[in-house]
């Protein structure tokens, strides 16, 4: 093998990692609401167990903290599909418990599919049941 054709072969392989490491891919972000945004000492991973509320309203008052959102993408053949109630929970989760929130209120979510990739974007609002 030439040393052209051993570059070539180097950047292919460079890409096509690149191109599954991307294939899993779950991004977030936080949006602060009239300043109240405090850093929490509460957990950030699972044992912090706060509810979600998708498909109704709490029925105690409260106030937003934060609003919040989670992109995840997943390629089926190298990691499976992306689900709601899994890793954009998941992310959503340690996102609310940073900002010192209680609950997480759905605000809406898209979930798709296309060829083999699956995706999951949720829009939320990380609150503090009063």
């Amino acid at each position: 093998m030439s040393h052209r054709a051993s570059r070539n072969a180097g950047a292919a392989l460079a890409a096509t990692a690149v191109w599954l490491l991307n294939a899993c891919a779950t991004n977030t972000a936080v949006a602060v609401v009239n300043d109240k945004y405090q850093q929490s000492n509460q957990q950030t991973d699972k044992s912090c167990d706060i509810p979600f509320f998708r498909k109704s309203q709490p029925t105690a008052e409260y106030e937003t903290l934060a609003k919040i959102e989670s992109h995840v993408q997943k390629n089926f053949f190298f990691g499976g599909t992306a689900k709601l109630e899994d890793e954009a929970y998941a992310e959503l989760r340690k996102k609310a418990c940073a900002v010192g929130a209680n609950a997480v209120l759905i605000d809406d979510y898209v979930e798709s599919k296309a060829l083999e990739f699956s995706h999951v974007h949720v829009w939320a609002s990380a609150i503090r049941l009063k």
